[in-house]
């Protein structure tokens, strides 16, 4: 299984203490250059661990034409741009993205994503997780933004909350 990560999913499980949701996961995770540099940016909360991470593996993107198209034509970031490329160029088994315009582009180019939130809800159906609810709260207590809606809809596919 070939997982690429974009910044803000390490960034969100980093700031909560559940970065090994990762490795636990999926095992070895690959994360362009680009997102790589994003996360060393000021006091990053995730800057020094991914440094040190034996399942994170930096890779160059070859393709820097489509990284560079997907910046102009979709105004999408160099970290997003590059997670979208290289999860092309090697055939991805999973794109992990957050941002509403990078999956927006991701679809459009039939790759398989799952984002921070699915993550979580993967955790807790093979046990690594006891309570979504409250790694939830936890990251929107850090500043993550999720919607009232998908906070619902995502308490209840974890069966952390009746219909």
């Amino acid at each position: 299984m070939i997982i690429i990560s974009d910044t803000t999913p390490i960034s969100e499980l980093a700031k909560v203490n559940h970065l090994d949701l990762l490795p636990k996961l999926f095992g070895k995770v690959m994360i362009p250059q680009g997102v790589f540099d994003e996360l060393q940016v000021g006091q990053h909360p995730a800057a020094k661990i991914v440094q040190n991470l034996s399942w994170l593996e930096i890779v160059k993107v070859d393709n820097q034409q489509l990284v560079n198209e997907l910046q102009q034509s979709f105004k999408l970031d160099l970290g997003e741009s590059e997670a979208i490329a290289l999860a092309e160029e090697i055939g991805a088994s999973q794109l992990l993205i957050d941002e509403k315009a990078a999956r927006k582009v991701a679809m459009g180019r039939k790759l398989p994503l799952i984002g921070t939130v699915g993550v979580l809800l993967l955790a807790k159906r093979r046990g690594l997780l006891d309570s979504v609810k409250d790694v939830l709260d936890e990251m929107q207590a850090q500043g993550m933004r999720i919607s009232d809606r998908l906070y619902l809809q995502v308490l209840i596919l974890a069966q952390e909350k009746e219909i």
